[in-house]
């Protein structure tokens, strides 16, 4: 079983012991959808149909794990299992490996942690199957989407909570670098040893990134105000996506990260405890920020530290939307001072992308902004950072101004886009629906609605997923590399090139993942978060923007550094 292929033969024998072997005839139905589940199974030998409310989902040969979804749905079947022919099961009581996983048994863990991927892999691949088949013109499936979404919300909401607490809590663990188990190696690594590069450092403080992590280092900071869609839940409730938004730094461009959770509301001396911690970082990724405090706080924080610190819900967000434009343009043949754009939406990421859309063309009488009150238009009374963006218009809803609207921008809230609102559009509209985790406009609503339409979300489960991490751990990698002083305007617009001529390429062996049959298209519009080649194409683009605009403190060899990245590739590979 690949599952199990890093599995020691002891693991293996023990995983055995908890089971027992059963058997089950052709056309036998060996799990019931809806039954209480007392179990899961290892399918041994023979194939089993996967059916949900009577319809076939999948078909699945020996070697996998079965039943397992039942862990994470309160012991409940989520779907039929029937036996296609003779199979061998090794069935395991969910009650005694319970007990092993509470108690943290490293076995139970291990599998759990196994099972937990399994599951999160099966519904994926079951939703990438459906929607396929959606757009295929088969609306008959969007029932069983229906169906089963709050039962997938379910199993995921679960095994969040397990992934986070079984084992070690949380998702991060320091590690050591240089030797450090005798008395000779500590006596370099501290006291007496260390004080040489202390010294050197006081000397020429560009010797830190010689001698230190500084230049391999990121400060992830929030004060908790603005997390994902849950609002302002506190600088503690945030630590755990500020942990994933470490494992991200770390997975996809080896940056090493810490987060920081500052307890402090009051702009200015918020302000004044990320100065203070600069020294320590070669950069700083501020995140969950509310508006429109982020702005300030950005503007300050740059102005008053020599290291880049960047603001990921706006720019982030602004830069891979950007590129997603670039390439629909491309694919609907309009021209991006022509077109008209509307957002749904004027917090941070909602106004930084607006602002940043008028920067790649698009003219600013095209562009209208919405929000709670409606259209935000000249006149209104905001007396804020809105009045830039405010448009000379008469319309006052979202639905007048999406009429003949070629572009529909949403960074606010679910179903705020309706069926008759993407009707009233022009020609292949482009759609990005950004809420998490329930777009503006579900992904087979849209698609049934107008099947000409280009659409992006923040959904790995749905195509043209437009997600920062295709952007932030490369702005960073190349500002870091070339110790770039700040993040400016001529870098992102480097990396949103970057990001959108990639999805131009054959998907290569480099490429990291099994691309077959994508190609540049509507379902295939920008690169995948998971292309490992995003490393060397955004690195290098931003890492030459910071050099051509003199913000770089470090002149590198592009051949050199391009060799370097791939390196990082390879060992991740």
């Amino acid at each position: 079983m690949p599952t199990l292929s890093n599995f020691t033969e002891i693991e293996l024998q023990q995983l055995v012991s908890l089971g027992h072997e059963i058997k089950v005839d052709f056309g036998e139905t060996f799990i019931e959808e809806g039954a209480v589940a007392n179990s899961f199974f290892i399918l041994v030998k023979g194939r089993a149909e996967v059916r949900k409310n009577g319809s076939h989902v999948a078909e699945l040969d020996s070697g996998v794990f079965l039943g397992e979804m039942a862990l994470f749905n309160k012991n409940v079947r989520v779907s039929e299992l029937v036996a296609m022919e003779p199979v061998v099961l090794l069935e395991i009581p969910t009650e005694e490996f319970w007990k092993l996983v509470l108690h943290q048994d490293p076995l139970a863990v291990k599998v759990m942690q196994s099972l937990g991927q399994i599951m999160t892999q099966r519904i994926q691949q079951q939703d990438a199957d459906l929607f396929n088949q959606i757009d295929k013109n088969d609306p008959a499936l969007a029932g069983l989407i229906k169906t089963f979404e709050p039962i997938k919300q379910q199993l995921m909401a679960d095994w969040s909570l397990k992934y986070h607490a079984i084992g070690r809590p949380g998702k991060l663990a320091i590690t050591m670098t240089k030797p450090s188990g005798s008395a000779a190696d500590l006596s370099v690594a501290y006291s007496p040893g260390v004080a040489e590069p202390c010294l050197a450092i006081r000397d020429d403080v560009k010797k830190a990134y010689e001698y230190t992590t500084k230049g391999q280092l990121v400060g992830v900071i929030t004060n908790g105000t603005a997390v994902l869609g849950l609002g302002n839940i506190g600088a503690l409730a945030a630590k755990p996506v500020m942990e994933g938004k470490v494992i991200l730094f770390k997975q996809f461009a080896d940056i090493d990260a810490f987060d920081l959770e500052i307890n402090e509301l009051d702009p200015d001396r918020f302000i004044d405890i990320v100065v203070a911690l600069a020294p320590t970082f070669g950069g700083i990724n501020l995140e969950d920020v509310r508006s429109p405090e982020c702005f300030y706080i950005e503007q300050q924080c740059n102005e008053r530290v020599d290291i880049p610190v960047f603001h990921d819900d706006q720019h982030g967000t602004a830069i891979i939307s950007g590129a997603a434009l670039l390439n629909s343009m491309e694919l609907t043949g309009k021209q991006m001072d022509e077109i008209k754009v509307v957002f749904s939406g004027a917090g941070a990421a909602g106004f930084s992308c607006a602002k940043y859309f008028l920067s790649l063309g698009v003219k600013p009488g095209n562009l209208i902004m919405t929000d709670v009150n409606g259209v935000v238009y000249k006149g209104r009374g905001d007396d804020n950072y809105l009045d830039e963006l405010a448009a000379d218009t008469n319309v006052r809803t979202l639905a007048e101004a999406l009429q003949d609207a070629d572009v529909f921008m949403g960074a606010s809230v679910p179903g705020v886009l309706k069926p008759e609102m993407l009707k009233s559009m022009n020609k292949d509209p482009v759609i990005f629906a950004m809420a998490n985790p329930v777009p503006e406009i579900d992904y087979p609503l849209a698609k049934q609605t107008r099947p000409d339409v280009i659409m992006g979300t923040g959904r790995s489960d749905y195509p043209n997923q437009i997600n920062n991490v295709s952007a932030f751990p490369y702005i960073f990698r190349g500002a870091l590399d070339s110790h770039a002083s700040c993040i400016n305007e001529t870098m992102k617009h480097a990396a949103t090139s970057a990001i959108a001529s990639l999805v131009h390429k054959p998907i290569d062996e480099e490429a990291g993942f099994d691309g077959k049959g994508l190609v540049f298209g509507k379902l295939y519009s920008i690169p995948k978060p998971f292309d490992r080649r995003l490393l060397i194409d955004v690195s290098v683009a931003v890492a030459k923007a910071a050099m051509s605009t003199g913000v770089a403190q470090r002149e590198l060899d592009i051949e050199e550094y391009t060799q370097q990245l791939r390196t990082i590739i390879h060992l991740k590979g």
